[in-house]
């Protein structure tokens, strides 16, 4: 059963249907809208992204025609004008069914026969409308039925129907690309091709080129053709068996790194319990270790205190009985005295040494790599790595020849092939415009020449780096991705060595904060959020609530209170603010793990994300006030409206190791900061990786991200110092900045309008610092981040 087959550009049934390098075929038409005004040397395939080349002088009337599917075509316009309905008129299909094409030998006289029905009597009308020679039958019908109504029909003598017979022959007849007025009669058997009479005289000489007619060869070719399909068709089958075992192997790997996950978290577990277990055992032994210390010196302790008020006694005694007394009252006392005295003078309190000994209590300190190595023992390393193949596979198209759908331009035999052969030799195409490099590429009448998938190498690149192959080398397993991240991902041509980057030193102007639970103090400000006015919002994590200063820190007003109720907090980890509404958006963690808004006055509004966010890290509200939520352990972005009502979410875990913090631009692009891969992944909203920002010696474990008003992209990290990178859009480093002051710890970076950024930290202060971007004093919008803990 014939398919209606229709163009999918235009969504009409073919007309002139072209054929492009891919084997996708549109009509011409279509074809010339899609070409481009500024190179009409190469088409798009619209499907594939496939480059076709066109002939400079011919452009898309260099292309070949699909003749099977005009075939199609032509049988379905026969069995339309005879009433008849074949498949569905809504197919789209831009591939014809795999019919038999109508067979035509041009040395018969079959075309006086009649076209329009499979009776093959001789034909005694022709009809115009119809283009067919019609039998004495199909005449009738022409004359009766309602669909031939109008149609003109023509009466033939012998001598012409033999005229348009031939007339119609040389019309449809196939022609020659390089010599359009030429059929095609011959087929060179030593270079594979369709020529015509003037190609044996000029491209195809004989002998160098062997070549017969069509006709005597076509059973014996399209015998190959056949066993061609077929073990293509084998091939196919092939390939969708392993399919299945690459499915199956990717399900399995997937499986085996979450066992593996849960493997490496359940030791570390009973590593972290029984490090537990032996600090409490070691805490005992030096809690009875000195209580049996303090035991000894406290018994000492009174026993000389004892011993010193006796003595004290004795001497306030004598000492008033002599200035006092007489002599002869004094020597009454004499021997008493003397007696008591010298029991003291022989009191020893410490008689056995204990105040000779040690009276301190020591444990030595953890040597780092020594307990590393011993850990990494412990747990072991990583197996099944080592067991991949380490040599460069082969990519799709290794030692395969193009499909010859163009005509080459020159035919330099580089190897001779018997005529018997029914495979393609590969040189045979080594300097045919289907595979000649673009800049050798000039204006030959073949067209379809080169072709290669139009695609973002820099994006191609990263592909290969994260799954731990060298861009450089194909498909070659790399050793170590990590270490090789700036010149897998080219970060060395946008940035300088790490030795040659001098930051400038940067000093705060204010601080503000300490550790209290009263106004303007904090337990843990997790999250920091600058709005339009400047007002400075922190997230007072274990205090339960939100605080709102002005930019030189005063205390303006705060909101939340310990519980799960409507305008209670619990452990609020993140804030972010709506400019455009003044609103604040809250993130809380576990156990909620869930987004409160709250209107500019901290007034409640609605809660939302309890059963779909599971460990929110970093939350941004966008120029159309989209909220955009990163997860981290999952890996996973989430963009609400401020409704609450799911927009989109996409998975990154094949790009992040540790997000920590998100912000967009005005390209639509999500910027999140990944602090243990020491730099910023940018994805658009669709969940696709565009590109990398820094890396490791430049933004080494970045605890946030943000955009200022000049554009700039702003990274914060705490490696060392606290520390600002600025980047433009592209990703090249504009300055470098670092603080006078270490900091131990940051929570969390905003950047202020008057070209400041607010850093929280873990001494329960807030600083800012002023920096410059690009020569002005900047900044700019909404960000949030957090660091490891």
């Amino acid at each position: 059963m014939l398919q209606v087959v229709k163009c999918p550009l235009c969504l009409e049934p073919y007309r002139e249907p072209k054929v492009l390098a891919c084997f996708h075929s549109f009509c011409k038409s279509c074809l010339e809208r899609q070409m481009d005004d500024s190179c009409a040397e190469k088409i798009v395939c619209p499907q594939c992204r496939v480059e076709t080349q066109l002939s400079i002088q011919l452009g898309i009337e260099s292309l070949l025609t699909d003749y099977g599917l005009e075939s199609v075509m032509t049988r379905q316009n026969l069995s339309d004008d005879k009433g008849l309905i074949f498949g569905s008129p809504s197919s789209t299909s831009s591939s014809p069914p795999l019919i038999e094409p109508p067979s035509y030998d041009q040395n018969s006289n079959k075309n006086s026969s009649c076209t329009g029905c499979k009776s093959g009597e001789l034909a005694s009308a022709f009809c115009q409308d119809c283009t067919h020679f019609l039998c004495a039958n199909c005449t009738l019908a022409h004359q009766y039925m309602h669909c031939f109504e109008g149609h003109r029909v023509d009466q033939l003598s012998q001598e012409d129907a033999a005229a348009l017979a031939a007339a119609f022959a040389e019309k449809t007849a196939c022609k020659c690309i390089q010599h359009r007025s030429q059929p095609l009669r011959y087929f060179c058997l030593t270079c594979n091709l369709a020529i015509c009479m003037e190609c044996t005289q000029v491209d195809h000489v004989q002998p160098t080129h062997q070549y017969e007619l069509i006709s005597d060869v076509a059973d014996k070719q399209m015998a190959v053709m056949e066993t061609l399909v077929q073990d293509a068709r084998l091939k196919h089958s092939e390939l969708l068996e392993t399919y299945k075992m690459v499915d199956a192997a990717q399900n399995r790997l997937s499986c085996s790194l979450t066992r593996a996950h849960q493997n490496v978290d359940d030791a570390t577990q009973t590593l972290i319990r029984i490090i537990e277990d032996n600090r409490r055992q070691i805490i005992k032994d030096l809690d009875n270790a000195y209580g049996a210390k303090q035991l000894q010196l406290t018994v000492i302790d009174k026993k000389v205190q004892q011993m010193a008020e006796k003595l004290a006694q004795t001497i306030e005694f004598t000492s008033r009985l002599v200035k006092y007394a007489a002599p002869t009252e004094v020597m009454v006392f004499k021997q008493l005295l003397h007696t008591r005295l010298q029991v003291y003078f022989s009191f020893n309190p410490d008689s056995n040494n204990i105040l000779q000994t040690t009276c301190e209590l020591d444990f030595p300190p953890l040597n780092p790599n020594v307990a590393r190595q011993q850990i990494i023992s412990i747990m072991g390393l990583v197996r099944g790595a080592s067991e991949w193949p380490q040599g460069t596979m082969s990519s799709a198209n290794t030692g395969m020849p193009p499909a010859p759908i163009g005509r080459p331009a020159s035919r330099q035999l580089t190897r001779p092939v018997a005529a018997t052969s029914g495979t393609l030799p590969i040189n045979n195409f080594s300097d045919s415009n289907l595979i000649r490099p673009k800049n050798e590429y000039g204006g030959s009448s073949q067209s379809l020449g080169t072709f290669v998938t139009v695609d973002n190498g820099f994006s191609n690149q990263y592909e290969k780096w994260s799954m731990g192959l060298e861009p450089a080398n194909g498909l070659q397993l790399a050793e170590s991705p990590d270490l090789d991240l700036e010149k897998n991902m080219g970060i060395s041509n946008l940035y300088p060595p790490r030795a040659q980057i001098k930051r400038q030193k940067m000093i705060y102007h204010c601080k503000f904060g300490e550790f209290g639970v009263m106004e303007g103090q904090f337990t843990e400000p997790s999250g920091v959020a600058v709005n339009a006015q400047n007002d400075i919002i922190v997230a007072d994590t274990n205090n339960h609530r939100i605080q709102v200063f002005d930019k030189e820190g005063r205390f303006k007003f705060q909101f939340g209170e310990c519980g799960k109720r409507d305008g209670q907090l619990l452990y609020p980890n993140r804030v972010a603010v709506n400019r455009l509404t003044g609103d604040f958006i809250v993130t809380e963690r576990s156990p909620t793990h869930q987004i409160q808004i709250y209107n500019q006055y901290g007034q409640f509004l609605r809660k939302f994300g309890a059963n779909i966010l599971q460990h929110p890290r970093g939350v941004c509200v966008d120029s159309k006030g989209r909220i955009i939520v990163i997860e981290c352990k999952v890996m996973r972005v989430i963009i609400f409206d401020m409704f609450g009502n799911i927009l989109q979410k996409f998975s990154c875990s094949r790009y992040l190791e540790f997000p920590n913090g998100v912000c967009t631009n005005h390209k639509q692009e999500i910027l999140i900061s990944d602090n243990r891969a020491h730099c910023i992944k940018v994805f658009n909203y669709d969940g696709q990786f565009v590109r990398q920002i820094g890396g490791e010696g430049i933004t080494n474990y970045p605890i946030g991200v943000g955009i200022n008003y000049a554009g700039d992209i702003v990274v914060a990290d705490n490696h060392n110092n606290f520390n600002l990178t600025v980047f433009n859009q592209d990703g090249t480093m504009i300055s470098a900045l670092e603080s006078k002051v270490k900091h131990a710890q940051c929570f969390d970076v905003a950047l202020v309008e008057d070209g400041s950024v607010v850093l929280a930290s873990k001494d329960y202060r807030l600083y800012l610092y002023r920096y410059q971007s690009s020569g002005t004093t900047t900044a700019g919008a909404a960000v949030t981040t957090n660091s490891p803990k």
